[in-house]
């Protein structure tokens, strides 16, 4: 038997070839070929720090503004982004503060972890700076703490409370390090996302978080993947942005990162940053089909390291699988690190066994308000209005997890292959499974989405 190429991966290990050419409507969901206008990325990054965006150059900025024993705080990104950006960016960016006079102990690096659980040494060696940068920088690294040592800064007009670490306010200047993307219900992530969720207190995240929220439909329509017009949640940490403008000085390089690789840079002031790399995402991340898919394969990659994280890619899926409760999303995803989030956990746990809407305005009610609500929290809505259109059980992961909970409290599939070289058979399996548990769909129409990324639009939803 023939079969299509179609690579994906299983945490870093490829599978191809699992998908019979005998089915003809199968489709690798990718965007078309995208060409960066550099091709020297330090020639690319010296250029816009130079001629930035809305914004004096950074060696004017630095010049003005830096004189020793003050700090120049960068914001980087942590282990729970691909930082490919960061790797890129530290050196050059580094030694370029040092050429105009920065003390190398006058300039610190704090991951912008918000409420997530601090990185470990072993994270921040090798998922955030990689060895070299970390060895050099590593006792200028600063970690941000939710619960300590934010100051309070005001009020959005929408009432959310601005609490922000002060090793950030009392800073000459920050630079922050992004990489934009399209995010589930904050629409683009990236830029002014440093702040808010990034160097923001609990109780900033608490209240900002929870605008996402529709008792009915799970999430407000205007919070969903790519979209930031009338979205509450980004409209709100665009405000936050805007009005930390006013007690210190920002300077923002953003990047787009496509297949591995930066192919887009940009700096200057950091709202600006964010409206400029709307035109480049939809290039880079929007995929059109006219038809839902039967079955869409879906893969969150080395980002696939808990449920948490890999719930990116149900949601990719979600948006490319038709939605009458006949289609099936298999996930890819090793998540060796099991559930990644208490707030997941145990609102799941506390939803099991109810009928998927009497969970899903029981979580909203219970763990979602401006009281109650944690990062991990968003996770349960998200899937349970997925379950509105999906089928329980017909969301089936590959993974390291225990089929036996994530059926009974996650209402998925589990599928445990016995090694990476065993995926490839399993995906195999599953698609002669659809095809034996659907009769009248003899040639399903097959989506293989590699990158959680994308949004995938459908032009005829059924």
């Amino acid at each position: 038997m023939s079969y299509y190429k179609t690579p994906i991966k299983y945490g870093s290990t490829i599978v191809d070839e699992f998908v019979p050419t005998k089915y003809k409507k199968t489709r690798v969901l990718e965007v078309e070929e995208y060409t960066p206008d550099f091709t020297d990325f330090e020639e690319r990054l010296d250029e816009v720090l130079h001629h930035p965006i809305d914004s004096e150059p950074l060696d004017a900025l630095v010049k003005r503004l830096y004189s020793q024993g003050e700090h120049i705080v960068i914001l980087v990104d942590d282990n729970t982004r691909p930082n490919i950006h960061t790797k890129l960016i530290i050196p050059p960016l580094t030694k370029y503060l040092l050429s105009l006079g920065v003390r190398k102990e006058d300039i610190k690096i704090m991951v912008a972890s918000g409420t997530h659980v601090p990185p470990n040494e072993e994270a921040l060696e090798n998922k955030i700076f990689g060895p070299a940068i970390y060895a050099e920088w590593k006792d200028n690294v600063l970690i941000h703490n939710c619960d300590a040592g934010n100051r309070y800064m005001g009020e959005t007009s929408l009432g959310t409370p601005i609490y922000i670490d002060e090793r950030v306010i009392d800073s000459c200047l920050v630079i922050t390090l992004s990489d934009s993307e399209y995010h589930y219900f904050a629409g683009q992530a990236g830029t002014v996302k440093s702040f808010c969720p990034g160097v923001a207190g609990r109780e900033t995240i608490r209240i900002n978080h929870p605008r996402m929220f529709d008792l009915e439909l799970g999430f407000r329509p205007t919070c969903r993947l790519g979209n930031t017009k009338g979205n509450p949640v980004i409209e709100d940490m665009i405000e936050i942005a805007e009005m930390m403008k006013e007690h210190i000085t920002i300077f923002c390089i953003d990047t787009i990162v496509n297949r591995g690789e930066v192919v887009y840079v940009q700096a200057g002031d950091a709202v600006s940053c964010h409206k400029a790399a709307s035109g480049p995402l939809r290039k880079l991340r929007v995929v059109e089909v006219d038809e839902p898919g039967d079955i869409v394969f879906v893969s969150v990659g080395d980002l696939g390291i808990n449920l948490y994280q890999a719930g990116k890619g149900i949601h990719a899926a979600w948006n490319a699988v038709r939605h009458d409760k006949r289609g099936w999303i298999v996930l890819l995803a090793p998540c060796g690190d099991g559930i990644g989030s208490s707030g997941y956990a145990e609102a799941m746990e506390a939803s099991k066994g109810m009928p998927v809407k009497e969970a899903l305005r029981f979580v909203i009610q219970t763990y979602c308000s401006e009281k109650t609500f944690k990062i991990g929290n968003q996770k349960p809505p998200d899937l349970y209005r997925i379950l509105l259109d999906v089928e329980e059980g017909n969301i089936k992961v590959i993974t390291h997890l225990d089929p036996k909970m994530l059926r009974e409290v996650y209402r998925m599939e589990g599928i445990n292959p016995e090694s990476p070289e065993a995926v490839q058979g399993i995906l195999r399996d599953l698609i002669e499974r659809y095809v034996k548990e659907n009769p009248d769909i003899s040639d399903p129409r097959i989506y293989v989405l590699p990158d959680a990324g994308l949004l995938v639009e459908v032009a005829n939803r059924r």
